[in-house]
């Protein structure tokens, strides 16, 4: 005979839902700033310093003190050889702290040893009195200054002595015998290196590309022009097709307030012949002709605030006032790359008129 297995379940079903109720109130939206606008450095204008701060004075106040501290002014006032005399009640274990403490640094310049005093010991596992400086690299530009000892050789202790001093610090010096100090590379000129005064407060930023800002046709013509060069004499290609006279003009999307980027544009034709020719002769200058340039591609742009690196940017002027260099701080960077397109579902996002073409006129 033939038996059925019992199937063993529940006889009730029990399932619990856990379905969460709705947000009572809206969510809000707290805009952010960015690294650039978090830290401002405060300057103080004439209207501030100028502006006296009203002091409110109220009779009925009461001010509080310290009246140990205004009998001590009093007794400095009336008596005060009395108050500074020092206290002769020391215990006689403690006279020994009275001495006077002797420096480690002899007469002859060298590091002696400290004496040890019963109080204060130092570990033993610890063999040197006088920490070691470790051997450390330092700039090629230390090199051309004083050394340590030649600076004590020098005696700065009349007038006349640091008036020489400060002088000697703007001395020129001799070309013909300034070379550098380790690859004793003779120098050919000086120039004089001043800050730009008339460009300081102009916001000057480096941008770093992730990929090669060129444009097809630029490379087409630079894996032609590749063959052409010796490799250890091959100059800059971005200077020969004018990719680094290139325009990055900010945009906003009319759709989308966030989203902003960057539309990169690069001369034509035309004006790359005329960048690169006044770029290899400057003194010849631009003519005020128009400069066209096309778009090439669309940019996301990050400000890289917290960098470490210092640049500065330095130009060379030869005008009326002579040959000289000039220079001005680039206070920011950023990192951009190639803007990812939108999908079909978002494309309508990009329906909007773009800058296609801009032409630039150079005035002096």
């Amino acid at each position: 005979m033939a038996t059925k297995k019992a199937r063993q379940d529940y006889i009730c079903r029990v399932r619990y839902r856990n379905v969460l109720p709705p947000v009572p109130y809206a969510p809000k939206m707290i805009t952010i700033p960015s690294l650039i606008e978090r830290h401002v450095p405060y300057q103080s204008t004439s209207l501030v310093e100028q502006t006296p701060y009203s002091l409110t004075m109220d009779q009925s106040a009461a001010i509080p003190f310290d009246k140990a501290l205004v009998d001590y002014l009093d007794a400095m006032e009336s008596n005060p050889e009395e108050v500074s005399r020092p206290i002769e009640e020391v215990a006689e274990e403690d006279k020994i702290l009275l001495t006077t403490p002797t420096d480690g640094q002899g007469n002859s310049g060298m590091y002696t040893r400290k004496p040890n005093v019963t109080w204060l010991r130092r570990s033993e596992y610890i063999a040197q009195e006088t920490r070691g400086v470790s051997n450390r690299k330092e700039g090629v530009e230390s090199k051309f200054a004083m050394s340590g000892a030649t600076a004590k050789r020098r005696s700065y202790n009349t007038l006349q002595e640091q008036i020489a001093g400060v002088e000697n610090t703007f001395k020129q010096p001799d070309i013909n015998t300034l070379q550098h100090p380790q690859t004793k590379s003779k120098a050919k000129k000086i120039t004089p290196l001043l800050p730009d005064m008339q460009c300081w407060e102009n916001i000057y930023t480096i941008g770093q590309f992730s990929a090669e800002p060129a444009d097809e046709a630029r490379l087409q013509k630079r894996r032609l022009m590749m063959e052409d060069f010796d490799t250890y004499k091959r100059p800059r290609l971005s200077e020969l097709d004018a990719t680094d006279r290139g325009i990055l003009r900010p945009m906003v999307n009319p759709h989308d307030p966030e989203d902003t980027y960057l539309v990169w544009f690069l001369p034509d034709g035309e004006s790359t012949k005329r960048l690169v020719n006044q770029k290899q002769n400057p003194l010849e200058g631009l003519s005020e002709d128009v400069l066209t340039y096309n778009a090439v591609c669309d940019y996301e742009y990050k400000n890289d605030a917290g960098s470490s690196s210092k640049y500065m940017l330095i130009s060379i002027h030869n005008d009326d006032m002579g040959e000289r260099a000039v220079y001005c701080p680039i206070r920011s960077k950023m990192v951009v790359r190639k803007k990812r397109a939108q999908s079909a579902k978002f494309k309508y996002l990009d329906d909007y008129e773009k800058p296609n073409v801009l032409t630039v006129t150079y005035t002096k």
